[in-house]
């Protein structure tokens, strides 16, 4: 929190610079239009590749990597949620309205209650729900993370499928029956986090569950 008002001073006396290249961004987003057009690689996730099976499509919007990760690990690790906001603009410049259209509502991956408690925010919510308003597009938490799983960085590959299956309930159903879905989330990895979830929405009526997320930590 200290650090949240002493960065948010700082931009009071300092000129807005890049996060990427630090030059001044002369914008109110906070990036330059040069480190906008590097970092800014939309990308449609091959959902045979990572053996993907209820999702119906997922996009990608940037690498997992420099400063895109460190602005994350900041909101994650650091409680800096300011960061939010330059994390949004990148979907903002990379997601055109067609990448959207036809989309009933926006859901996003959800933390478990204890980490939510801990952390005091989801991470995901504070990048993407602006964004969806902005857009008029409808904003519905109706999923729950009811078990307690462990980060699926830390896993192999073959143990991230059964440290997610089964996690994830929907609150509310009447929320996603009969609707096309657009699944949020901040890092795209094995993309198991978001089956699951495409999963649990599709039990539940929902018509077809699109997958959108800000990062690519996919190997």
């Amino acid at each position: 929190m200290l650090t949240d008002w002493l960065e948010a001073l700082l931009e009071l006396i300092f000129p807005r610079r890049c996060p990427s290249c630090r030059q001044w961004a002369g914008s109110s987003c906070g990036w330059c239009q040069a480190c906008l057009a590097k970092i800014v690689t939309v990308r449609q996730v091959s959902l045979s590749v990572h053996k993907l099976q209820w999702l119906d499509a997922c996009l990608t919007v940037t690498d997992y990597s420099g400063q895109v990760q460190r602005l994350i690990r900041d909101m994650k690790f650091r409680r800096i949620t300011r960061q939010a906001a330059k994390l949004g603009y990148l979907l903002d410049y990379g997601v055109t309205a067609e990448r959207y259209r036809g989309i009933d509502a926006v859901v996003p991956v959800p933390l478990h209650f204890g980490r939510l408690k801990e952390r005091g925010f989801n991470q995901t919510a504070l990048i993407f729900k602006p964004w969806a308003l902005r857009r008029n597009l409808a904003w519905v938490e109706a999923l729950a993370r009811t078990t307690p799983t462990l980060p699926q960085w830390e896993l192999r590959l073959k143990e991230r499928r059964k440290n997610i299956k089964g996690a994830f309930t929907v609150t509310r159903p009447e929320l996603v029956a009969g609707k096309s879905i657009l699944l949020v989330d901040d890092i795209f990895t094995s993309g198991m986090t978001m089956d699951e979830c495409a999963k649990a929405l599709k039990k539940s009526g929902a018509l077809a569950v699109k997958g959108l997320a800000l990062a690519s930590g996919a190997r």
